[in-house]
């Protein structure tokens, strides 16, 4: 049995409201434990004048996808991708996560029918421990549900779904995009009904999100709205808001009362939207509605950054405005009734008036949401940022001299005009903490086992070398910045996989997933009608996207439904 005891650290643990404690930290058989059953076999770490805190999580990421595949494609012959990105292996991206302090990371965006690409990735993912979102915004399958609200249908449906291919929640992303392969255009207006669906966009937030709830799914429904980087992106965000919240609905998950997450909708990479640069209206919204949460995906500046996305309208802009400029190619494609997936590269300059926005929008929204809780650190990887960048962006948020360091070459209107060069406002090193793991661990709905040192938590920490208490880092930041770059100890379930500068990557991490809760009246009637569905209008059956996996590699994460 493995005992491991952390001596002596300057422990910070946001979410039981420790800061800068100096205590001991006890793991057993992979759990924080009170005391140990026994006084045998305990190693020991002295982290006398060190500063302990919980592994980070990464709520939006992606890294194990057919789509991550068409990266490495692209990027064969390109030396700066090779050399930035190390060819985006599964290795290189383990070891980089792992480096940074984090030990869970969630894949956001998957289509059924492509989940096993993504179950055999995230086995040759070591250490780290994963899940994925299934993207169901322009699933076939599911229209009669979207369109007359057939909850209880859509959530058993669902429930199978996420069983045979090991998902863990949901993704809405852009619902009707596929439309544009039939019609040639978009829609403008996302209350509108479809041209091929008797349905709106809004519809399928709504069903979405009550069907989540039905489901007590330990995530909410996770959302990227059609507008991302585009000036309709605004006006969209707040109309699904808007709607979302008139349905006065109340999330269902039932950990513990301290534990469960509060919201019922997240929006993902939430400073992509206000291409302006002003996101008064969604602070105000979330500092006024707890129920909502967002992440924020900090911009690194790479000299090339890999684009994965299905977002059709961002192509279609890049296309129009850059197809000379961009001497890259790009991979284009459609999943039967599942929806778009595009891969290029492009590179996000200082120079773009857009861009700077886009990453002032990130600090303004992390700086000044009130509540931290409803603020998740993330990069979009390798959309936005590289996992490397990390340390630096600390820097940004916990510093206004790093910040104004950092912008010192940006475009010039970009300084003038936006607000956060006045932005006077910092984290505290514990309100960091917050963002990049209790915020994360609380919105997919693990806060009673990730993102915190209690009694039955996972030991997943990290060890600082440097003593937060002795240390301005707002003046200082650069020596925290040394810190987060060379992490002295990474612990993941009580085994180190990373002390000072050597790693450890024999050990497996586990798939998390999850079903929910549903009933089992006409389970088998709605099955039987969904397998038809698959058997008239698709290429597979619908029990072949059922998948294997040892359970020694799975985790169930609210395991107290009814569903197989």
């Amino acid at each position: 049995m493995d005992r491991l005891i952390i001596k002596n650290g300057l422990v910070f643990d946001p979410l039981n409201n420790i800061e800068g404690e100096i205590k001991d930290i006890l793991i057993e058989s992979s759990k924080i434990v009170e005391k140990f059953s026994n006084e045998t076999d305990v190693k020991e770490i002295n982290a006398d004048g060190k500063t302990v805190i919980p592994s980070a999580l990464d709520i939006h990421t992606h890294v194990a996808s057919q789509q991550v595949n068409w990266a490495r494609l692209l990027g064969t012959n390109i030396n700066k991708f090779n050399e930035i990105w190390q060819g985006l292996t599964l290795k290189n991206i383990a070891k980089n996560y792992i480096s940074n302090g984090y030990t869970f990371i969630i894949e956001a965006n998957v289509f059924p029918s492509l989940a096993k690409q993504t179950i055999f990735n995230f086995k040759q993912l070591p250490v780290l421990d994963k899940a994925m979102l299934l993207n169901i915004s322009n699933y076939w399958p599911l229209e009669l549900e979207f369109q007359r609200g057939k909850i209880e249908d859509m959530a058993i449906f669902l429930s199978d779904l996420l069983s045979k291919t090991y998902g863990f929640g949901i993704k809405i992303y852009n619902p009707f995009e596929n439309e544009n392969w039939n019609l040639k255009e978009l829609r403008e207006d996302i209350s509108q009904s479809g041209r091929l669906y008797n349905f709106s966009a809004l519809d399928i937030y709504k069903n979405a999100v009550k069907c989540v709830e039905t489901l007590a799914l330990p995530h909410s429904t996770h959302i990227h709205i059609d507008g991302y980087e585009n000036e309709i992106g605004n006006r969209n965000l707040i109309t699904v808001l808007e709607k979302i919240k008139s349905l006065d609905i109340k999330t269902k998950q039932e950990i513990d009362s301290n534990l469960n997450r509060e919201q019922i909708l997240h929006i993902a990479h939430a400073n992509s939207y206000n291409y302006d640069g002003n996101n008064q209206n969604l602070i105000k919204f979330l500092d006024e509605n707890q129920n909502f949460d967002i992440d924020v995906s900090f911009i690194g500046f790479n000299q090339i950054n890999p684009t994965i996305t299905s977002d059709r309208r961002l192509i279609n802009s890049i296309l129009t405005e850059n197809i000379n400029d961009n001497p890259n190619k790009l991979i284009s494609s459609a999943v039967e009734f599942e929806g778009d997936s595009f891969v290029f590269f492009r590179n996000l300059k200082k120079s773009d008036y857009i861009i700077c926005n886009l990453w002032a929008n990130a600090l303004d929204l992390a700086l000044n949401v009130k509540n931290k809780f409803q603020v998740s650190f993330s990069l979009n990887f390798p959309n936005y940022a590289n996992i490397s960048d990390i340390p630096e962006i600390a820097t940004w948020l916990i510093s206004k001299t790093a910040r104004e360091k950092f912008m010192e070459n940006m475009n010039k209107d970009f300084i003038k005009n936006n607000p956060i060069f006045h932005n006077e406002k910092e984290l505290s090193f514990s309100e960091y903490i917050c963002l990049t793991r209790v915020s994360p661990a609380k919105s997919l709905g693990i806060a009673n086992i990730k993102g915190n040192l209690g009694l039955g938590a996972d030991g997943d920490l990290n060890i600082l070398n440097i003593n937060i208490e002795e240390l301005d880092i707002s003046k200082k930041y650069g020596e925290l910045k040394k810190a987060l770059s060379n992490i002295d100890y990474v612990i993941k379930t009580g085994k180190i996989v990373k002390k000072e500068s050597e790693l450890n990557l024999d050990l497996n991490g586990s798939i998390f997933w999850s079903s929910g809760r549903v009933k089992m009246k006409e389970r088998d009637f709605i099955m039987t009608k969904k397998k038809d569905f698959y058997q008239k209008y698709y290429s597979i059956f619908y029990d072949s996207l059922k998948d294997s996996v040892d359970k020694n590699l799975t985790r169930r994460i609210g395991s107290n439904n009814t569903n197989p």
